[in-house]
């Protein structure tokens, strides 16, 4: 019941920003699809940080952990895979030009796993080069979970920056730039969580622009697939304590 209260407590938070992006999105033409996605990323921005004062996650200059109970994370996953659902529906037009795979869905497979893997470096070496503390690894139990919840809230994230923006840059753009573009907004997205909800400052902002530039030149490659994978995964290391 405890679980129940603290997630309806935590959705009763964010439905003020909810209905205002709600509205928003209807008075806005579909003409106008980048201020459209624009709109879809202010109303998560927001949703993610309020997890912050929820106790839904802890953020450190070395590491995140995910501490919300297991029920209140399955319902976070399971409403992350459903605005993926509704935000394809309402964008049924910028749907149609995302790139979701590469030419080969198992090498868009083997190119997501790879980003991660070079977002998890990356971020290794930033640690080792800062001396920043890394949090102990969770129980193994807990695994199953954190990689589902990880994957699962990152696709969401990974369609608006990557599917919705990024694709919509690429009409004004060339490929590369638009991959670089797309990872520094990603950045500046998580300055007002660096900054002032949690004051960890500027390991996240570069942290996340790093994952946000290898998630970009990724979806080059490998599509939305290849770029959730990499997104994703990089994630799950970290709440793992394995980075």
């Amino acid at each position: 019941m405890a679980d129940l209260t603290s997630l309806a407590q935590y959705l009763l938070a964010i439905t003020p920003a909810f209905l205002v992006c709600a509205v928003l999105l209807l008075a806005t033409s579909r003409t106008v699809p980048l201020l459209r996605v624009l709109v879809h990323i202010l109303f998560f921005v927001l949703a993610r940080d309020a997890m912050t004062a929820h106790g839904y996650w802890q953020v450190a200059a070395g590491g995140l952990r995910f501490t919300a109970p297991p029920l209140v994370l399955l319902a976070l996953g399971a409403m992350s895979l459903g605005l993926v659902v509704s935000t394809c529906w309402l964008e049924s037009e910028a749907r149609r030009q995302i790139h979701w795979l590469g030419m080969r869905p198992a090498l868009s497979v083997l190119l997501g796993v790879a980003g991660a893997c070079v977002i998890v470096a990356l971020a290794m070496g930033l640690k080792a080069l800062f001396a920043l503390p890394s949090l102990p690894p969770v129980a193994p139990s807990l695994l199953p979970l954190l990689l589902g919840f990880a994957l699962a809230a990152n696709c969401y994230e990974e369609l608006l920056f990557r599917g919705l923006l990024q694709q919509q840059l690429r009409a004004w753009l060339p490929a590369w730039r638009a991959a670089l573009v797309s990872g520094l907004l990603f950045g500046l997205c998580h300055a007002f969580l660096a900054t002032t909800v949690t004051q960890v400052g500027a390991p996240i902002v570069v942290f996340t622009v790093i994952e946000g530039v290898v998630a970009g030149l990724v979806y080059c490659r490998a599509g939305l697939l290849g770029a959730s994978l990499a997104h994703g995964l990089a994630i799950f290391a970290l709440a793992a304590g394995w980075v």
